[in-house]
Parts: C-alpha cells; structure tokens; sequence
C-alpha cells in the first residue's frame, strides 16, 4: 500500500509542478496544453522546412544574376556552425520572414532582419550559451508568441521567446552530450524531440518537462522526421532506423549498413496528405532505404559503387519532391534519385564536398535544386527529367557547410545561407 501511495503521491507531484501539463491514466508524462505549441507560419521555420524533412518549397526561380545582397559578419571571427531559418517575430499566421535565426560557434543565437541582415537590438532579442551551437533551430509558436528550440555542443536542449527570455520552468534541459542536427515538433500536442550523442533520443514537452529518453550503444546526431499523426522517424550511429509513438514507445526498427547521421524524409501521399507512402534514409556508405510506415522494407539498394567501404560518403540530408530523392557525397557528387526503383537517373559532380542538405525549389513547371559546397559556392542545378540543366553557381567566398534557408514571402526566392568565415548571406 505504501509503494503504490508513494507513486501516486509522485505522480501528483508531477503534475503540479508543471503547472498545465497533464498526466496520463498510467501516470507517466504528456504534453497536454489548450494551445499546444505548433510550427511557425514562415517560409522556413526549420531544418529542411517541413515536419518530414523534404527540402521541397514551391518558389520562384532564381534570378539569372543573383547574387549576394546583405551580409552579417559574427564580431567573434567564428564560422556559423547551424543553417539559418526564418521567424515573423510573432504569433502571424500570414508568413513574411521578417527574421532569420541562426547559431554560431561562439555560442550566440543571433536573430537578424531578414531583409538588410542587421542583429536585432538586445531589447528585442539576446542569447548566449557556453558552447557553439550547431543544431539548426525550430521556430514554433507557442502560447501566441514566437519560440525557438535548438541545441549546443555541451549537450543543453533551449527554448527562448522571441523577446529573448527563457521559457518559463526547468529550461534548458541537460541532456549529456551534444544535440543532433535539429530538433522535431508533434504536430498533435507539440512535443519537441532532440537527438543527443549521449546516445539518447529525448521527448521534452514545450514547458520544459522531459517526457522521456530514451538510450542505445551510439550516439544519435540525426534530425527525427515526423508522421502527420505524430510518430518520430530517427536513426544513429548504431545503425538502426527507428519509428516510435509520440510518447516514445518503440513501433518497429529497421537495421541499417552504416551509421545514419542524415536526416531520415517521409513521402505524403498527394491525395491524402495525412497518409505516409514511404521512409527514405541513406546511411554513411551512400545506401538508400525505402521503408513502409508499418517498417517493412520495401528495397535497398547501393547508390554509390560497392567497391568503396568508406563509411563517411554521406553527411548531406537528402530532399524530396515528385517521386525524386535528391542525394549529395562528400565528394561532391548529386544523384536524382526515382523513389519508384531506388535507381539513379542522372548524376552530377561539383566543385567540393557537400555537407549541408539539398533544398528542392519546386516551380510549378519544374524543379531546381540548390546545394551548398565547401568550395564557397550554392549550386542551383535545374532538373530537366532525363538530365540536370545547365548549373549557377553563386559565391559567397567561403566554405558552407550548413543548410539553407529559403524564403518566398516576397514572391520572389532569396536563399540565406551560413558559412565558414563566420558570415550569413541573403542571395537573390
């Protein structure tokens, strides 16, 4: 009587302390708010834009001569270790990028106007941590204002307010070792997951309150994709892709050939968007899986060519749009992907080695990719069907490592984009 006395008793304690979150009939933890915090309303409000980590924005083409516009130095002299993504400032429904946010190796989250790239007042906005910060922020909205999540390197998972306070409660979370590519939301009771390589995949409600974590053999540094009905996809170092409910029960998991530090993407069905076709990942040795929601494998096939072991040809995120995967090497190779047989149609070699992610700019009469190199360039290549067009390269004279951001609010496409040098770019 004593024992069960004493885990009612917790799990009452629990449920005051975190003021509106609820707990479940079992006693463990929810997140249960009237207004759960949800994706913000930008062009870009996180790492590959969507839930399910496509890449794919429908967007105007470049102009033929774009080109560097605004640029912000970081006054440290450090490379800017996160992509950029693009907040309103507000609760705003309608999207008009009016900020990027992005994180920097010295540790400060900056938040600069999107349209000249000059840092917001201190009054606005200001956030420091005590290590560099190269996970990719999520803009959410959160009790009607504007919240950003994101992580650093000594392993602390933020939330900050527009206005730069902290959110109220037990933030940050530590979670031991540094957080993954970017964070995740459920888009049913806004749940933020985070990877961590102390080899743990955590759920945080937006309060703050852990909701759990759970551990493997290796590190996770990956960015989880998410169901419409709220399931997480993620993978790791040990070599397995995983799907789990919203509250972190287990669904099915999927062994991989290599270590998965890309980003897994999940295809909608076009006629029922709340319906999921397929899981794509591609581990480290460049080997592409398709996968079904329920995690049977549909097929596995080698992209690159079987005589190479190396297992570090892949750390690009893929993108999807229109029955293509788009794929990128550290050596610099693209390969347009058809979901539909897992072959290749065409390929692509550039400048240098690819690390940020692939964005695909979906015109309404065809495709362009666009792909950030350690050569300094973005590579906009158009997709012509059988063959890539002719590619643009717009400098920005320094290695990007990152991903991109893209924004449309204007009805014309401006790229912003982080690099080596300690610089942010907005290119149109």
């Amino acid at each position: 009587m004593g024992g069960q006395l004493s885990k009612i008793v917790h799990a009452a304690i629990l449920c005051l302390g975190t003021l509106a979150l609820g707990c479940n009939s079992g006693g463990g933890i929810r997140c249960s708010f009237d207004q759960p915090a949800r994706l913000a309303a930008s062009s870009w409000p996180k790492f590959q834009r969507d839930l399910q980590n496509t890449g794919a924005i429908p967007a105007p083409r470049l102009h033929p001569q774009a080109q560097v516009r605004a640029q912000f130095a970081d006054p440290s002299g450090l490379p800017f270790a996160s992509g950029p993504v693009l907040g309103n400032g507000s609760a705003s429904t309608t999207s008009v990028d009016s900020r990027v946010y992005v994180g920097s190796a010295s540790g400060t989250l900056y938040a600069l106007a999107s349209s000249t790239l000059t840092p917001l007042g201190s009054a606005e906005f200001s956030f420091s941590t005590a290590s560099a910060i190269r996970t990719t922020p999520l803009v959410a909205i959160r009790q009607d204002a504007e919240a950003l999540f994101f992580g650093n390197e000594s392993g602390f998972l933020y939330a900050v307010t527009q206005t730069g306070s902290p959110q109220p409660q037990v933030w940050p979370l530590n979670t031991g070792g540094a957080i993954g590519l970017a964070p995740a939301l459920n888009p049913l009771d806004g749940t933020v997951y985070a990877t961590s390589a102390a080899n743990a995949f955590y759920g945080v409600c937006p309060n703050g309150v852990r909701r759990f974590a759970n551990t493997s053999i290796a590190a996770f540094v990956s960015a989880p994709a998410m169901t419409p009905d709220g399931k997480a996809v993620y993978g790791g170092d040990d070599r397995i892709l995983r799907m789990e409910r919203g509250d972190g029960f287990l669904l099915w998991s999927l062994s991989l050939a290599a270590p998965l530090r890309s980003a897994p993407v999940i295809e909608l069905d076009e006629e029922q968007p709340e319906t999921v076709r397929a899981i794509y990942a591609v581990d480290t040795s460049g080997r592409l899986f398709k996968v079904s929601a329920g995690g049977q494998l549909i097929y596995s096939t080698a992209l690159l060519d079987d005589s190479r072991t190396d297992t570090g040809l892949v750390s690009a995120s893929p993108a999807l749009r229109k029955g293509r995967l788009y794929v990128a090497t550290t050596a610099g190779d693209v390969l347009a992907v058809d979901t539909g047989t897992g072959t290749p149609v065409w390929s692509l070699s550039l400048g240098g080695e690819v690390h940020g992610s692939i964005v695909v700019l979906d015109h309404g009469d065809g495709l362009s990719i666009t792909v950030p190199s350690s050569d300094g360039n973005i590579y906009v290549v158009p997709d012509l069907g059988p063959a890539p067009g002719g590619v643009q390269a717009l400098s920005v004279g320094a290695p990007v490592r990152t991903p991109l951001a893209v924004s449309v609010a204007e009805e014309r496409t401006a790229l912003f984009v982080s690099d080596d040098a300690g610089r942010v770019s907005r290119l149109e």
